[in-house]
């Protein structure tokens, strides 16, 4: 059998959430079926040197293609800015040039930006990976804005590369930010109906939203599914923590919800871990950061260091005594959580942090919603005996849930034809 994904995303290296998946399903794709058999549709470049499988590579659209989309799309509230950005008729035709010579019995269109290209005769037979719902992102996004006044979203984020220039200036004014969020929270959460009543089954990775979007459109339950990352955890020594009161924090910094919940941990809960372990010391893991978490990291001395991207995560997790994940918004699963558990890894988050993860006692991940709590599960982590029992059981966690064979089981049923 023949596979194709379709998706603007290049999965390689795997620096970010997005990537680890699409990464794994072509992992699962090319063990079921050889990699001849799996081929990659990136609208745009690839920059990887070496791809696994089959890569095909489609123009973009052009500036003029959003103009026309802008006006002839998004300001009829037929298509999401999103599907906007990424709507060319020559970049349909390259897609269907290319489907036409693969001929796959199995398709999946990477989120409603991809799936606007697929016919509803094609979409009916399919498959969409919808990711998170990005309209309960940008509604989170919302809520943390004005719930917390300290919070600066960039709506953007990561998808920036996609937007022209001149339009990347919106998000830096509060008032059309806001403004921007709430015309894409309503235009996106209309196509991601309309993708689920069109396609023959959607796949996101956060049983509550996968829920969510079934009750919202009333489609059967089995063609809205749930399925886990296949994350691939790096060979490594063990675990071999020692005691030493140190800490990580892991993501891609650019990334709002990263961002504010590690400034708002090292204005609210890292002075108080600090009081009582003066010799504590986190380590901040990502890359992109913007220069006033920068600047911010700067003023905590010594205490914290930015080590930016890190190729292997061995050297630095296997020691460490929790990963920190302290986000007060955002949606969808995070895939720091899931290399950690990997890692037998103890993981101290917000209830946010873990969304759609189990959590809790005999899980590995302890939750804390306020800085003091925050800080006192922080500490106790560094005692050996405490440490150890959460690493066996994040270490069990990950082994029932999201080892390869749980995956792949998951990914058979999701995927079968």
């Amino acid at each position: 059998m023949s596979v194709a994904l379709i998706s603007p995303v290049d999965p390689y290296p795997t620096d970010a959430g997005k990537k680890v998946v699409l990464a794994g399903f072509l992992d699962y794709f090319a063990e079921r079926y050889g990699p001849d058999n799996v081929h990659y549709i990136k609208v745009g470049t690839s920059e990887a040197a070496d791809f696994p499988v089959r890569l095909h590579q489609v123009p973009a659209p052009s500036r003029a293609d959003l103009v026309r989309n802008l006006v002839g799309k998004v300001a009829r509230g037929r298509a999401s800015l999103q599907e906007a950005f990424l709507g060319s008729r020559q970049t349909g035709m390259a897609i269907a040039d290319a489907l036409e010579q693969i001929r796959p019995e199995l398709q999946v269109y990477d989120t409603v930006r991809m799936a606007q290209y697929a016919a509803d005769d094609v979409a009916a037979r399919q498959i969409c990976y919808l990711d998170d719902l990005f309209s309960e992102r940008y509604s989170r996004m919302l809520e943390a804005t004005a719930r917390y006044g300290d919070v600066d979203i960039n709506p953007l984020a990561n998808f920036a590369q996609h937007v022209p220039p001149r339009l990347r200036p919106l998000e830096s004014n509060r008032v059309s930010r806001s403004a921007l969020l709430r015309l894409e929270r309503r235009l996106v959460l209309r196509s991601e109906n309309r993708t689920a009543h069109r396609f023959r089954r959607c796949l996101l990775v956060n049983d509550g939203e996968a829920a969510e979007l079934q009750r919202r459109t009333g489609v059967a339950p089995e063609r809205i599914q749930a399925v886990p990352p296949l994350v691939t955890i790096s060979p490594s020594a063990g675990r071999r923590y020692t005691g030493a009161p140190e800490f990580v924090f892991l993501g891609l910094l650019s990334l709002p919800h990263n961002e504010d919940g590690l400034q708002s941990f090292l204005r609210t809960v890292w002075p108080l871990v600090l009081a009582r372990m003066p010799n504590a010391h986190l380590r901040v893991i990502g890359r992109d950061a913007p220069q006033r978490l920068v600047t911010l990291i700067a003023e905590m001395g010594d205490s914290v260091t930015m080590e930016g991207y890190v190729p292997d995560l061995g050297e630095a997790l296997d020691r460490a005594a929790a990963l920190l994940n302290p986000l007060r918004f955002g949606s969808g699963i995070k895939l720091k959580v899931f290399e950690a558990l990997g890692r037998s890894l103890p993981v101290v988050s917000t209830p946010v942090g873990a969304e759609g993860i189990a959590s809790g006692p005999g899980t590995g991940i302890g939750i804390a919603t306020e800085p003091d709590d925050m800080a006192e599960l922080l500490c106790s982590l560094t005692s050996e005996e405490t440490n150890e029992q959460m690493s066996k059981e994040a270490g069990e966690h990950f082994a029932r849930t999201y080892s390869r064979r749980a995956v792949f089981d998951v990914y058979d049923r999701a995927f079968a034809l």
